[in-house]
């Protein structure tokens, strides 16, 4: 069953009824352009159309899902040769920064066409080298547009808040900063009738969502999902400083502050556009999701609370950032790769029309947009302006494993540790928010046999010529706050 509705999504959305491009006898050319950001699928036909106006021969017709399906239905429309021209790939099995190994060895990218690149190209992308190799290019040939991380200045990271709730529970002056400051909003908030956080736990980028934003600025040097900084190996979840944030977290749970139950972040935020909770921790592209997909406008957003003291000196950590993400592709598949890359380059256009709009909608800060023109062009009553002034506090350049240790590209070590059983720890901080239990006992086994399977793999590829280790994942010398300088290993 799940194939055959899989196979459906495919043909209808992806997949489309005809060839991975089209052409006609005139010489015109369709593009197939797929993301999975459905909120932005109005703003990207209004560009395809923009983009028309300057190609009269060629048409970008925009296609987006929903993100789980998305990831399912494209190495199906790949498999059945009707991928679309262009792409998006952001989930690497390896971690950020494999995205092209990844999709380079599925077969499923070509090189952008420099015949119709202007010479000064690479430049357009400040904190990438020149779109230096192994991240973007192969060979001398560029073969992805990257995107934002998404910890930037418009990524994870912040707490937004329904001012009517917190208005009537009377803290309107006081958004709290720190842990006792939460907690004790918290009981005022419950005393007025509503619940104090909505956090969806429905999957793990849920999870991500949460721990990202609420424990990285609570523990030195928390990387997602994956080897601790400070010790290179899978002894994050049993750091401490870790155990403690989640610790609170229960607690929350605990004195019935959260709103009840498993549900997803649409649900989440619903309940805050409702006015039926307080607080939720998500990112800063909710400073337009709300008002564009929830018809919610009377919210404000603050940094996360900090355990001492007031956020953000009292932050132990900060949200780690790293240089922009490879992200857009051209498939493979098509037979359009010159018109597909004149696509791509009229997009990052420093001061052009899909930079500038894109900018003014509010959506993101894009990698090659310049940084006096974002302040000019995002209206002054954009609530995305106070993400301009709250990411410094909060955002921080950190280590990646990645840049460090090129070879972890053809490494199986996490992929193998993951294959453990997929999602093990973000299942089980969802198991232990929901229920409780003994967070120790709970990691302790976990630990153990991610470690083995970690070392273990990584002994054999060294052993085999890698040049890979669990000092790769490791920068215990780094105090987690100050911005790490990647380019000078």
């Amino acid at each position: 069953m799940l194939t055959a509705l899989i196979a459906g999504a495919v043909t209808a959305s992806l997949v489309g009824c005809g060839s991975p491009s089209t052409g006609n006898d005139g010489g015109a050319v369709t593009l197939r352009w797929a993301t999975y950001s459905q909120e932005r699928l109005d703003f990207f036909k209004e560009a395809a159309a923009e983009f028309h106006k300057e190609y009269p021969s060629i048409t970008v017709v925009p296609e987006t899902m929903a993100e789980d399906d998305y990831k399912q239905s494209l190495p199906l429309s790949f498999r059945s040769k009707n991928s679309p021209d262009i792409f998006v790939y952001t989930f690497p099995t390896a971690g950020d920064y494999f995205e092209l190994s990844d999709v380079l060895g599925n077969s499923w990218a070509q090189p952008l066409d420099d015949s119709v690149l202007p010479k000064d190209f690479r430049s357009r992308f400040p904190g990438t080298s020149d779109l230096a190799e192994p991240t973007y290019s192969r060979e001398g040939k560029i073969y992805t547009v990257p995107r934002p991380p998404s910890t930037g200045a418009a990524g994870y990271g912040y707490m937004y808040y329904n001012r009517d709730v917190v208005k009537a529970a009377g803290l309107t002056e006081s958004i709290p900063q720190s842990w006792d400051e939460f907690t004790a909003a918290c009981k005022s908030i419950e005393e007025a009738g509503a619940k104090c956080l909505a956090v969806p736990t429905q999957g793990p980028e849920e999870i991500d969502r949460l721990l990202t934003t609420f424990v990285s600025v609570n523990m030195l040097g928390y990387r997602p999902g994956g080897p601790s900084m400070k010790t290179g190996d899978f002894t994050q979840i049993t750091d401490p400083e870790f155990v403690e944030a989640l610790q609170y977290l229960r607690s929350l749970y605990e004195s019935k502050y959260v709103v009840p139950g498993s549900y997803d972040k649409v649900a989440a935020r619903q309940a805050v556009a409702n006015g039926d909770a307080a607080f939720y921790f998500d990112g800063g592209w909710m400073s337009t999701v709300f008002p564009e997909s929830f018809q919610f406008t009377n919210f404000g957003v603050a940094l996360p609370p900090g355990k001492n003291s007031a956020a953000p000196g009292g932050y132990t950590g900060r949200i780690g950032q790293g240089p922009p993400l490879p992200e857009t592709f051209i498939s493979s598949q098509s037979k359009h790769p010159k018109e597909a890359t004149q696509f791509l380059e009229w997009i990052t256009r420093p001061d052009g029309w899909y930079t500038q709009h894109f900018t003014e909608k509010g959506f993101d800060v894009l990698p090659w947009a310049p940084a006096d023109k974002v302040t000019e062009w995002v209206p002054q009553t954009s609530p995305i302006r106070d993400l301009f002034v709250l990411s410094p506090d909060v955002h921080v350049v950190a280590p990646q494993p990645a840049l460090k240790c090129p070879d972890l590209a053809k490494s199986k070590a996490l992929t193998n540790v993951d294959n453990i059983r997929p999602n093990w720890v973000y299942g089980a901080v969802d198991e232990y928010l929901l229920n409780g239990g003994d967070w120790s006992a709970i990691a302790a086994p976990i630990v153990e046999q991610q470690n083995k399977m970690l070392k273990d793999t990584l002994k054999t590829e060294s052993d085999a010529g890698l040049q890979v280790s669990t000092d790769c994942f490791a920068e215990p010398d780094w105090d987690g706050v100050t911005a790490f300088d990647n380019g000078a290993r």
